[in-house]
């Protein structure tokens, strides 16, 4: 019997996705940099548009390298996924919500929240994201 990637949700998986989601918060939270590194697809084919500098398509080295620079000067952050919809495909996952978070940065208050898009794929029995895109609200809406 064929398995219809379209109305299936293929529950188990998303209920797997959403719990690698929760790893990657608490990696970026504890500041386990390796640990958020093992959450990514090493390799050629990932690949992560961010709504920080750089503005350039990111490869793997560059963006574990860049979160670390980013997140390293950050203190008591809170980070969430509002609005998570996670859509399963079989071996390959699309996660969209909205990235809060609220933290301190040399002292001072700092929040946002960025409209994201995380795809995963399922590789060795784990999900590993395979492709980020962070983009910034448009002022006023």
């Amino acid at each position: 019997m064929d398995t219809d990637i379209v109305t299936d949700p293929f529950a188990a998986s998303q209920t797997a996705v959403a719990r690698r989601i929760d790893e990657i918060l608490a990696a970026v939270t504890d500041k386990d940099f390796d640990r958020l590194a093992g959450y990514h697809l090493a390799g050629p084919k990932f690949t992560k548009f961010d709504d920080a500098e750089p503005l350039d398509r990111q490869d793997a080295a560059t963006s574990a390298r860049m979160e670390a620079e980013q997140f390293a000067a950050v203190e008591d952050l809170d980070a969430r996924f509002d609005d998570l919809k996670i859509d399963v495909f079989g071996p390959v996952a699309i996660a969209t919500g909205v990235f809060v978070w609220d933290c301190t940065v040399e002292g001072r208050p700092v929040s946002g929240r960025t409209r994201s898009t995380v795809v995963f794929v399922e590789h060795g029995a784990q999900w590993l994201i395979a492709h980020e895109h962070h983009s910034p609200f448009v002022a006023g809406s």
